[in-house]
Formats: C-alpha cells, structure tokens, sequence
C-alpha cells in the first residue's frame, strides 16, 4: 500500500468519524435521541434525526427532556434539579481542599531481599518533573548471612555482607500523586561483597584413619563486584500526604562479576523490598 492510498484510507475514516458524531437528547423516559440540537430555546428544543439529517426539524418541550450531551462531550442539564445537583457537585469538588503530595520520598525497608540474602534498605525518591511522571530513584540495600552448618564441629562457618547501590529513573503512567500509584523504570546496580567461609582441604584422597580424612581447615576471604541494570516495578501507597508505603520487585542480570579481580560468570539479580517512608 503506497502513501497515497493510505493517506486517503485515513480520509476517509476520518471523515466517518465525523459523521457519526452527534449530539444525544435523553429524555425523563430513559429514551435516546441522536440527531442534530439546531436551537436550544426557553420551552422547546429544536433538532434533526440522525437518520435523515435533510429532512424536517422536530421539536420536544423541555419538560420531557432530562439532558443533552453534545458531540464535543459536554451536557447541559435541563431538569431543573438535576442541574442544581450537578452544580452543588461542582462546587463542592471546587471548594473541596487539594491534596499535596511532596516531591522527595525517603524511605526505609525493614525487609529487604535480593539475590545475596536478606537484609535491609534505605532509599531516596526526588520527582523531576512538574507533572510527576518522572522521578530520580536511589534505593540502597544491605544483605548479610551469617551460617554456621559444618558438619565437624560447626567449623564451616560462611559469612556474606554485600552493599547495593542501585541509581536510576521511575516512570509514572498515571502520575506520582495519589493514593496509589504504580511505578516501573532501569536502575544501574553495582554491588560490593566480601564472602568469608572456613574451607577443608584434603592432604590425601584416602581415608586416613577410622573413616576420617588428613587435612586442615583454611579461612578463605573473598571480594566480589558486581555491575549490571535491573528493572523495578513498584507500588506506591500514600495514606496521608506525608506516609509512605512501598512494594517493590526488581530484575535484573549482570554485565560484570569478578570475584578477587577475576571474571566470574554473569549472575542473576533480584530485589524485593517493603518500604516504610516519609513524603514531604
């Protein structure tokens, strides 16, 4: 299909689309009239049926009619009570004091999960924009596991504290200010951890004696980094103006993972968190 043809298919709908716009009568019956309102007086409304837009002009008393709905989507009430209802509606919503939800969010995550373990968070949350689709996100978490499940004498002792710094955007489909708002955007992730653990080397590959092996244990410590993007998805929930609440689920993989320097495989990365906060 050419350029041609399909600027004129567009034409050509829009040209349909037009044409079928048309103003609604509704009346007290529950009955709808479509058609053409031609005037709008102190007793009758004048008008055309859709069906036969050349044809005659009808007119209906107001007493009849509950409202109008024009094509351009406004309506104009013509039951008296129905209009003094709409208009006690859009006062009360005028005179009705405005929420103000802050720009900055700082929060703390008592439970914070990610691929090194449980831990906890803290992050910061600045809304760039003045409509609130776009923030500046900064959350932080640190995990540590500390087990001790040797077999000899609880020897094998295996210690990981690693640091998350996770810097990037959110998007807010429906903006940031509200009771409740999703949020989805890329996060670069760097981590830093250092593992410990207590490892048997074997001097012999026989049993030595009565069933035990020859050999000692060796106290190993390793530092690992870790850089790669994620992609968070979060709940926001905002009971008052200034409390915060979170949820957030974040996945990721890693461009690079040296342990000691050394490449390492690529890994995976993930974070769940709950979030306890402050807005102002």
């Amino acid at each position: 299909m050419n350029i041609k043809s399909i600027l004129l298919a567009s034409l050509a709908a829009a040209i349909c689309s037009t044409a079928s716009a048309q103003d609604k009568i509704y009346k007290r019956s529950g009955d709808v009239i479509e058609g053409k309102i031609i005037e709008v007086g102190t007793k009758t409304i004048s008008y055309k049926k859709a069906d036969n837009p050349d044809g005659p002009s009808y007119v209906i008393e107001k007493g009849y009619i509950d409202r109008i709905e024009y094509q351009n989507g406004t309506e104009e009430y013509v039951d008296d009570r129905r209009r003094m209802m709409h208009h006690d509606e859009e006062e009360t919503e005028r005179k009705r004091p405005k929420v103000h939800y802050g720009n900055n969010i700082i929060a703390l995550a008592p439970l914070q999960v990610t691929d090194a373990g449980v831990g906890i968070g803290l992050s910061y949350e600045r809304v760039l924009d003045r409509r609130g689709y776009v923030s500046f996100y900064m959350p932080m978490s640190w995990s540590f596991i500390n087990d001790n499940n040797g077999p000899y004498y609880n020897n094998n002792d295996y210690h990981n504290n690693t640091f998350y710094f996770m810097p990037g955007l959110k998007f807010y489909p429906t903006g940031c200010r509200g009771k409740v708002r999703y949020g989805i955007g890329p996060n670069i992730v760097a981590g830093f951890a250092r593992e410990s653990q207590d490892v048997f080397y074997y001097y012999n590959n026989y049993p030595y004696y009565n069933n035990y092996y020859n050999g000692q244990w060796v106290h190993e410590q390793n530092d690992r980094f870790t850089l790669g993007v994620m992609v968070n998805n979060s709940l926001n929930i905002n009971p008052t103006p200034h409390l915060y609440l979170g949820l957030e689920l974040g996945l990721g993989v890693s461009y690079i993972n040296q342990l000691n320097s050394f490449n390492d495989d690529e890994r995976f990365l993930a974070q769940f968190g709950f979030k306890l906060g402050y807005r102002f």
